[in-house]
């Protein structure tokens, strides 16, 4: 009877120690995500999830560590939404550079955009990406801070390196999103001129996004 129990004991060490790597390689999610298995297929992904509205998937893409970060990520990909929705109506409404000319008129405008990729471009492609190890840097446009990127099994962007302040960022961008839809709303009314909003925009930004 003993060594009956023996046995089990020790199917279920190995059934627990699966079940503990999957979660580390997953990020806490079970099975590792796919579509990461090169810096370059996260950028594709990412990019895709945003395009896309698909928040689940970008946060899948990021480097979660509890819950804050889960949140930070999920503020992360609701900005970029706004931005985007932000981008459309400028777009149609004062014309096909009026996003350009909002994003020249900010106080940062790499990081305003940093994560406001195009939708009909191959980020991936176009970005110059160094390997060391299991940490990648990906420069994506010249004047823009370099993005990091770290293999957890899978490779994921590291949005929020420690020592970032994560939940000060998370609160940052749930802030920064309400003020681009405010920005939304103002397009195209009476008396609204696009270098007024531009302004608006600024003045009403965290200044820690």
């Amino acid at each position: 009877m003993a060594r009956k129990y023996s046995w089990l004991v020790v199917v279920g060490l190995i059934a627990v120690g699966i079940y503990v790597v999957l979660r580390v390689l997953g990020g806490g999610g079970g099975v590792p995500p796919a579509g990461q298995d090169s810096p370059q297929a996260v950028l594709r992904k990412a990019q895709r999830a945003l395009s896309e509205g698909q928040k689940a998937r970008f946060v899948e893409c990021c480097a979660v560590r509890s819950s804050n970060y889960t949140a930070a990520a999920e503020a992360l990909f609701d900005y970029v939404q706004a931005a985007y929705r932000l981008r459309d109506a400028l777009r149609g409404t004062y014309g096909k550079e009026a996003w350009e000319t909002l994003v020249s008129r900010q106080a940062d405008p790499a990081r305003f955009t940093a994560f406001v990729w195009p939708r009909d471009e191959d980020v991936a492609a176009a970005a110059k990406i160094t390997v060391n190890g299991d940490e990648a840097r990906v420069e994506l446009a010249a004047d823009a801070e370099p993005l990091m990127l770290k293999l957890e099994g899978v490779w994921r962007i590291e949005a929020f390196p420690h020592g970032s302040g994560v939940r000060a960022r998370r609160d940052a961008l749930a802030r920064a999103a309400e003020t681009l839809r405010a920005a939304r709303e103002d397009v195209g009314k009476p008396g609204t001129p696009l270098e007024d909003l531009a302004a608006n925009v600024r003045r009403n930004l965290p200044g820690d996004l």
